[in-house]
C-alpha cells in the first residue's frame, strides 16, 4: 500500500510541475517543466518496469525511492523559484535591447567556432579503430571534451542570425550547424540532439520572442522518449559492421526499427539506470553508507585532470576511487550493467542522503538567475543559460555535478573569448589613440 501511495505522489508531483510549467506559452524554455518531462518520459517508465521486478521484501525501499525521486523534482521547482525571485523581473513580450554589439558577438562566436572545428578535425585525424572504440581513451577524450564548447557557438550564432542577420551570422550559423549534422543524424548523440533543439528554441525566444505551439511540445515528448530508448539500435544501423566509417541510415532502415520494443513497457531489461539508482539508495539506507561528496570530487578530477599530461599515477592519487560497482556486487550481489549510469538521484542520495536534494536546488537556483538576467537583455547570461540548460535537463539521467563540471568549460571558454576580444579592442584603441575603441559591456 505504501509503495502505491509513494508512486502516486511521484506521478502527481511530475504532472503538477509539467502541467504548471507548460501552461505558459514559453514554459518549455524553463528548467522545472523540462525536468518533469524527463521524469514523465524516462524516469517513470523505467520505475514502472523496476517495480515489477522487485520483490515484496524491497517494498519499503521502493517507497523511499519513489519519495526521494519526487523530492528531487520538487527541489528543482523550489530552486528555480528562488533563483527567479532573487531579482525582480517581468518578461517583456517584445525582444529587449542587448548588452553587446553584433561585432562583439561575431568575434566571440568566431573564436569559439574555430576551437570547436579544430577539435572536430583533430578527432577525425585519429585512427578509425580508435574512433570506433565503444569507450574512448587517450587524447581522443581530451579532444572530445573541449569539442563540447560547440553548444556555445551554436546558440550565439543562432541568436545573431535571428537578431542581426548579416553575411557573417549566416556563415557562422551554417558552420556550427554543420558540426551538429553528423552528431544528430549519423552518431545519434542524445545530448547533441537536445543542445541543437535548445539552441534554436532559445535563439528564437531571446531574439524574437517566438515559441513553439504547446501542442508541438507535447507531441514531441513521446517521440523523443522513443528515440532515446532506441538510440542503441539507431547507432547500430549507422555503425554497420563496426570496421568502417559510420554512415547516415536511410529512412527505410530507421522505419524498420521496432521503437516500442526498446521501451521499459515492452521489456523489463530496459530499466538499467533506475535499477542502479535503486540499489545505490538501498545500499546507503541499509548500511548508513554515504560518500559525502567524494563521488562528485572524483567526477571533477576525472574530467579535468588529464592523465596524458600529469601522469596516471598523479591522477589516481587525486581520486578517492570509491569503486561503487564492486561495493554493490559484494554487499547486495548486484552487478551494474555495462554502459549504464546511476542517475543523479541515486548518486545524490548516496552522497548526502535526503540532503542530496541540495544538488537539485542549487542547480535550479543558478539557472533561474541566468534566466532572469538573460530576459533583461544580458546576452552573456543568455549564452550561459543556453549552455547550462541542456546539462540541467539531462542531470537526472547523469550525475549530480554534471552542470558544474561542464559549465566550468563553457564559462571558461566564454570568458577567454571575451578576454581575447577585449585585448583586440585595446590594441585597436592604442593604434588609433582613441579610448572610444575600448570594449565595454555591463
Amino acid at each position: 500500500m505504501a509503495e502505491a501511495i509513494s508512486f502516486f505522489v511521484l506521478v502527481a508531483t511530475t504532472a503538477s510541475v509539467l502541467i504548471g510549467g507548460l501552461a505558459q506559452p514559453y514554459g518549455y524554455l524553463k528548467l522545472p517543466p523540462l525536468c518533469a518531462a524527463v521524469y514523465a518520459c524516462w524516469v517513470l517508465p523505467q520505475l514502472w518496469a523496476l517495480q515489477r521486478q522487485i520483490g515484496n521484501s524491497d517494498a519499503v525501499y521502493i517507497s523511499m525511492f519513489n519519495l526521494f525521486l519526487a523530492a528531487c523534482l520538487f527541489s528543482v521547482h523550489i530552486g528555480w523559484r528562488w533563483g527567479t525571485r532573487s531579482e525582480a523581473y517581468q518578461i517583456s513580450r517584445a525582444p529587449v535591447p542587448v548588452s553587446a554589439s553584433p561585432k562583439d558577438l561575431g568575434r566571440v562566436t568566431c573564436l569559439v567556432t574555430l576551437v570547436a572545428w579544430s577539435m572536430w578535425i583533430a578527432m577525425g585525424m585519429r585512427s578509425l579503430d580508435e574512433r570506433n572504440e565503444t569507450m574512448w581513451t587517450g587524447p581522443l577524450t581530451i579532444l572530445y571534451f573541449f569539442f563540447n564548447i560547440k553548444v556555445l557557438s551554436m546558440f550565439i550564432s543562432t541568436y545573431m542570425l535571428l537578431k542581426f542577420r548579416s553575411r557573417m551570422s549566416i556563415v557562422l550559423f551554417l558552420l556550427n550547424l554543420a558540426l551538429y549534422f553528423p552528431l544528430v543524424l549519423i552518431y545519434f548523440r542524445r545530448r547533441a540532439m537536445l543542445e541543437l533543439f535548445v539552441s534554436i528554441s532559445l535563439g528564437f525566444w531571446f531574439a524574437r520572442r517566438a515559441v513553439l505551439p504547446r501542442v508541438a511540445v507535447l507531441l514531441g515528448m513521446p517521440v523523443g522518449a522513443l528515440i532515446v530508448f532506441a538510440v542503441g539500435a539507431l547507432r547500430g544501423l549507422a555503425r554497420g559492421d563496426g570496421t568502417s566509417e559510420w554512415r547516415m541510415p536511410s529512412l527505410a532502415e530507421i522505419a524498420s526499427v521496432d521503437f516500442w520494443s526498446f521501451t521499459p513497457f515492452a521489456s523489463d531489461q530496459q530499466a538499467p539506470e533506475l535499477t542502479n539508482a535503486f540499489y545505490l539508495m538501498r545500499l546507503s539506507s541499509e548500511l548508513g553508507y554515504h560518500t559525502w561528496g567524494a563521488h562528485s570530487w572524483d567526477k571533477i578530477v576525472f574530467q579535468w585532470v588529464p592523465a596524458q599530461i600529469v601522469g596516471q599515477s598523479l591522477k589516481d592519487a587525486l581520486m578517492i576511487d570509491l569503486d561503487l560497482t564492486r561495493t554493490l556486487a559484494d554487499t547486495l550481489n548486484y552487478s551494474t550493467p555495462t554502459g549504464s549510469t546511476s542517475t543523479a538521484m541515486g548518486l545524490a542520495y548516496l552522497e548526502f542522503g535526503p540532503l542530496g536534494v541540495l544538488f537539485f536546488i542549487s542547480t535550479a537556483y543558478v539557472l533561474g538567475k541566468w534566466w532572469v538576467r538573460a530576459n533583461s537583455g544580458n546576452v552573456w547570461a543568455m549564452a550561459l543559460y543556453a549552455c547550462g540548460f541542456p546539462l540541467a535537463i539531462i542531470m537526472p539521467t547523469s550525475y549530480p555535478v554534471v552542470v558544474l563540471n561542464f559549465m566550468l568549460l563553457h564559462a571558461g571558454a566564454l570568458w577567454a573569448a571575451r578576454l581575447a576580444m577585449t585585448a583586440g579592442h585595446a590594441e585597436q584603441g592604442k593604434n588609433r589613440h582613441s579610448a572610444g575603441e575600448y570594449f565595454h559591456v555591463r
